[in-house]
């Protein structure tokens, strides 16, 4: 089916007429009907029948329209994409973060690039750390910002801060006496554990396993947040980046800090051609300040 094809017979599906597929294309009835005929021709079966004065669509249409649909949802994101590219006018980020830093340190750092240059736009995604090399090789985003200092493949990479491991509880269930945890506070402890949580999630099972601590790992989330409103809830404690913490207080949990104080870096990633875009640099300063200008919350 040639693009054309595709339009007029999504407006028709949409539509059971061809009148409301000229209409909504802005284009004759008759032209409508000798795209929908050729279509079929080539195609070479039906595509609808009329029945009662509306074009039924028949079970290959039905079939075909679900394909149909993600492509012309391509083409709809297409005709967004170059509109919106030609209205910048002073640059444009790409930005893949974790999740954990999407509601304080980036929405801080671009209200803070953007009031110095109001025409830079912003595009952002929330990614595990997985999916970081795979979009910044294949061009969805221009920088993306997480923890650890895995070096990857093509990628180069810059340290823009640190961020601390806390534990988190509910006051009535665990308070350490003199404020501070030690890790083997957690054995044989209801537990909130983390898949897939990246570097920062690594390093600590890494130390339990150093140490043969294991605790009972009652329900296992793939995001600092989930684990957080699990906590909240009495199921158990379990282990945040001071990010999360500090933007979801709550007076019945408590945040405490490692006796060995769990420390991972902030690193943002980029394609090695990146590196020396003045734009991205400067943002990824801004970050590096705001960082620096946030202490970890505590108990």
């Amino acid at each position: 089916m040639r693009l054309r094809h595709i339009e007029v017979f999504y407006a028709v599906y949409r539509n059971g007429s061809v009148t409301g597929a000229a209409q909504e294309l802005n284009v004759s009835q008759p032209s409508v009907s000798k795209v929908l005929r050729h279509a079929e021709d080539q195609l070479g079966y039906p595509l609808f029948q009329r029945r009662k004065g509306r074009l039924e669509p028949t079970d290959a249409a039905h079939e075909l329209f679900g394909e149909v649909n993600e492509v012309y949802a391509q083409v709809r994101a297409l005709r967004r994409t170059a509109k919106n590219i030609g209205s910048r006018r002073g640059g444009h980020i790409r930005l893949g973060i974790l999740p954990s830093l999407g509601f304080g340190v980036i929405p801080e750092s671009i209200a803070e690039l953007h009031n110095r240059h109001p025409n830079v736009s912003f595009e952002l995604d929330t990614l595990h750390t997985r999916d970081f090399a795979p979009s910044l090789i294949e061009r969805e985003c221009d920088v993306a910002i997480g923890y650890g200092t895995g070096a990857k493949a093509r990628l180069g990479l810059r340290q823009i801060g640190q961020i601390e491991l806390l534990l988190a509880a509910r006051k009535d269930q665990f308070v350490p006496s003199d404020g501070v945890v030690d890790i083997e506070d957690l054995a044989d402890r209801d537990f909130i554990g983390l898949r897939d949580s990246g570097p920062s999630g690594a390093m600590l099972v890494d130390e339990l396993d150093r140490l043969g601590i294991v605790p009972r790992e009652v329900v296992v989330a793939r995001t600092y947040y989930v684990a957080l409103a699990l906590a909240q809830r009495g199921v158990g404690v379990t282990v945040v980046d001071e990010f999360t913490a500090r933007n979801i207080l709550d007076g019945e949990v408590g945040f405490y800090s490692f006796r060995r104080p769990m420390v991972a870096p902030v690193t943002a990633y980029f394609l090695d051609e990146k590196s020396e875009n003045p734009l991205i640099v400067e943002f990824l300063e801004t970050v590096e300040r705001v960082l620096s200008s946030t202490d970890p919350t505590r108990a």
